[in-house]
């Protein structure tokens, strides 16, 4: 079940607590919109997360924050060729940034698609999505939640 709300500055934002890439996405931000990608910190699988990379793409995601604990960098990796692929085979125009780092915290990395998952030029995307990716008894969607409220720009 989709959850909704606003962060400290203004943000609205969806959470979305997704087992697969194969899941229905009840809610989405109006495009284009930013996107925090959350994995538990487990070895993400190339599989999933290039299907979530490339269905990002296609919803209108702009920007993704990536966060899978020490993993992030092999989640990175997945998005950039999935991104890749995707201009490859379909369009050349189609744009998503991606920014995380394995030493970040989730609170860092929600705090980075909060206050600067935007691009720098032109206007900050309004919507942002939270999109876990995670067991059914995982709390992460409910960790996320409370951070996208309450988290401050340093």
């Amino acid at each position: 079940m989709a959850r909704t709300g606003n962060t400290q500055n203004a943000r609205s934002f969806v959470v979305l607590k997704v087992q697969d890439a194969e899941a229905e996405w009840e809610s989405l931000p109006p495009t284009p919109f930013g996107a925090v990608v959350i994995a538990p910190a487990e070895k993400p699988l190339k599989e999933v997360f290039s299907k979530v990379a490339t269905r990002l793409l296609e919803l209108g995601c702009g920007w993704a924050t990536l966060h899978a604990g020490k993993h992030t960098h092999r989640l990175h990796d997945i998005f950039d060729r999935a991104i890749v692929d995707y201009q490859l085979k379909h369009s050349p125009d189609v744009e998503m940034m991606t920014s995380g780092e394995d030493e970040d915290s989730l609170e860092e990395a929600m705090r980075d698609a909060v206050h600067f998952g935007f691009p720098t030029y032109g206007e900050p995307y309004p919507g942002l999505l939270v999109l876990v990716v995670a067991p059914e008894d995982s709390k992460l969607d409910e960790q996320a939640e409370a951070l996208a409220k309450s988290v401050q720009a340093e």
